[in-house]
């Protein structure tokens, strides 16, 4: 005992302190920037720290900390502005309804102490349980990881509650747009229609900035209201939401139980996590008819596990060396660097003992720290939902296409967003819940990457692995039963919203009893008459044209030279065909209305007001692509600020100032951030070029 107690000297020595604390307020505020995450900031310190820090302790100390405590405050713009990253998507869905309701400051207490307790629990069960859980990891391959992607897959049924078709179609688009790209099996390339950009697939911050942020950036733009109300937003909202989360302790620590589990399955990303976590909550939840509606135990559910499942994802990192995520990759690569071997030296107190015992302190410790900052400034950050959102969108609109660009440098990224976002825009006016399609599209590369080699490897006696019978059954089961239930909550509770101003009357309350059916989609009444009218030729498009990719998927398929090359798509598009048939026959026979669905639905209404003013949020966005083009990236983000700016705001005299605020903000960003600190290469536009070749 006396030898693992020696392997905390670390917390002795002031310099680990001090990396500590420049780890959490380098991860705090860059945390806030759409777009960076800790894998950013990582990559960029990987160099720096090898080549000057030779103390291997303080060196993966401060890179633990960066892969750990990024899961905090991203949950901020989630919230406050709708913007989602990889890991928040529920966070979003539940918790940007909240904001709406007044409730953001709220929301966001909550989440930094549970974030807090899920932290502690990842370290606690990374000491505990590491020398024990080698028996059940090393017998966890292709088979156990499909299963648990299948539970992901079976959890459409559930996100797709009030348009159980629409969902089923969309998670199985999401699943089929997963599969563009070089074929990671068979190394051929799939519908990449001869686009060196596709031969890598389709990236996912650019497809979840599309399908998620996007929409809900020109949503609120058309509304032109601040997003909360007055007096509403306040450090004692946010104080009281932490003891709301302090409360749900018991909830917390069940739920960051489950994250450190399914952290330390390789392979099971931070967006399972969220969905699963969500699930497995949701579960034990009594009344689950105000899921999908801004509900705070829903949050709670998936940041909670977020938080833990750093202490998950680092246990096959340090015992096997086999990264647990993207993010500890890059703590395995500067572990190899320092000469640190992953295997049983790690619990070993002659050799590596003491940088096992400081990531785990770190990851605990850092969520403390973070947690304190977050109650300190959250108060003051909450007060941008009181801006108007003119102001707001004028530094968002073009902070979500810079923020796509540099994920992978590419022009391409920009027709990603574009064209994903004008695929969200189109389900949330038409009511198509857009859960189900990220989580197919997060979950399609790993049924395929690990349910093919399955059945190549152990052909049927797949299904007799008892750990893989396990998760099958358990994963059924939870889902057939959140589908009973919530489809008997649904059955209890009003429907949705059926126009533009009951939308606009539930936005305008801040108090509890504020209507649950906040940012449901206006579901249009549907009578004998209505039937036959303009409406419901509006509503055929969509599938119509998503009836394009399977049928096009299935015939592209069967020019692939592999068997492995086209047999998701191939599966998956025979399967969509039918459910789009079905879903246009239920279209065209129902005369009542579509029930509330598990997103936000158009806030602004679907009414020809509405439809101009998305043509008018549209025009800006096609000027600004234009401006790119021909001046560049970051000269025509400024110039988009502040013109949008400019016009936009209802300020008169001096006050039009303000119009400034976001081109420097913006200019901050590009020049500060992305160009001197990540070295981003931005597209010249034509002119650019001409004048400086």
């Amino acid at each position: 005992m006396a030898e693992y107690l020696a392997a905390f000297d670390f917390l002795g020595n002031p310099v680990y302190w001090l990396v500590l604390l420049v780890a959490v307020f380098i991860v705090g505020p860059l945390g806030l920037i759409p777009g960076v995450g800790g894998f950013t900031i990582m990559a960029i310190s990987l160099p720096i720290l090898i080549f000057n820090v030779t103390d291997p302790v303080v060196g993966l100390t401060f890179l633990a900390a960066l892969a750990g405590l990024g899961n905090t405050l991203d949950s901020v713009p989630a919230v406050l502005l709708g913007y989602p990253g990889a890991a928040t998507q529920v966070t979003f869905l539940e918790g940007h309804q909240l904001a709406m309701r007044g409730r953001g400051a709220h929301t966001l207490g909550a989440i930094y102490v549970v974030s807090a307790i899920g932290g502690v629990v990842g370290a606690v069960v990374l000491l505990v349980t590491m020398p024990f859980l080698r028996p059940i990891m090393i017998r966890f391959s292709f088979p156990e990881i499909a299963a648990m992607a299948l539970f992901g897959v079976l959890m459409v049924s559930v996100l797709s509650r009030g348009a159980v078709l629409k969902g089923l179609v969309a998670g199985c688009l999401g699943i089929l747009m997963g599969t563009v790209g070089t074929s990671f099996i068979a190394g051929e390339p799939r519908f990449t229609f001869d686009s060196l950009y596709l031969f890598d697939g389709l990236p996912l911050i650019p497809t979840l900035i599309g399908i998620f942020a996007l929409p809900e950036l020109v949503d609120l733009t058309m509304r032109a209201r601040p997003v909360s109300v007055p007096g509403s937003v306040s450090t004692r909202e946010v104080l009281q939401g932490g003891m709301y989360g302090l409360r749900h302790w018991k909830v917390a620590v069940r739920q960051s139980l489950f994250g450190v589990f399914l952290g330390a399955v390789p392979g099971i990303g931070s967006a399972v996590v969220d969905w699963l976590a969500y699930a497995f909550g949701m579960a034990f939840h009594k009344d689950k008819s105000t899921f999908g509606k801004g509900n705070l135990d829903g949050v709670l559910f998936a940041e909670s596990a977020q938080n833990s499942k750093e202490g998950g994802q680092i246990i096959p990192t340090l015992a096997f060396g086999v990264p647990g995520g993207t993010s500890w990759a890059i703590v395995l690569v500067a572990m190899f660097a320092y000469g640190v071997a992953p295997g049983p030296g790690m619990l070993d107190v002659d050799k590596n003992l003491d940088v096992t015992m400081a990531m785990a302190t770190t990851l605990a410790l850092g969520n403390l720290f973070i947690t304190l900052l977050g109650l300190v400034a959250t108060g003051q950050l909450a007060k941008v939902t009181l801006l108007p959102y003119s102001l707001l969108a004028a530094v968002l609109l073009p902070l979500v296409f810079v923020a796509a660009y540099q994920a992978t440098n590419h022009w391409g990224d920009l027709g990603v967003v574009c064209a994903v976002g004008a695929l969200g825009i189109a389900m949330k006016w038409l009511g198509w819940p857009r859960p189900p399609f990220i989580l197919g599209f997060i979950l399609g590369p790993i049924i395929e990457k690990n349910l093919w080699p399955a059945v190549q490897v152990y052909g049927f006696g797949m299904i007799t692995r008892p750990i893989t019978v396990t998760l099958v059954v358990l994963g059924v089961a939870v889902v057939v039963y959140l589908t009973w239930a919530m489809g008997k909550g649904s059955a209890s509770t009003a429907a949705a919203t059926t126009s533009s101003e009951g939308a606009e009357a539930s936005i305008s309350g801040a108090s509890e009893g504020v209507s649950d059916t906040l940012g449901q989609p206006p579901a249009p009444e549907v009578s004998k008459a209505q039937g036959r009218g303009l409406i419901w030729r509006w509503e055929f498009i969509l599938p119509l044209i998503l009836l394009m990719a399977p049928v096009t998927a299935l015939w592209q398929s069967q020019g692939f030279l592999i068997p492995a090359s086209r047999f998701l798509p191939m599966w998956v598009s025979i399967l969509m065909i039918p459910l789009i048939v079905l879903q246009l026959i239920q279209a065209s026979l129902s005369r009542s209305e579509q029930g509330a669905i598990m997103d936000l639905g158009m806030r602004t209404g679907t009414d020809r007001a509405a439809l101009k003013r998305l043509a008018n949020v549209s025009a800006w966005i096609g000027g600004y692509m234009l401006a790119i083009a021909i001046i560049g990236m970051p000269l025509a983000s400024v110039g988009f600020a502040v013109a949008f700016a400019a016009v936009n705001l209802k300020w008169r005299g001096w006050s039009r100032l303000w119009a400034l605020a976001p081109a420097v903000l913006i200019s901050l960003v590009i020049y500060g951030f992305f160009g001197t600190v990540m070295y981003v290469d931005w597209p010249a536009g034509v002119v650019t070029t001409l004048l400086f070749p």
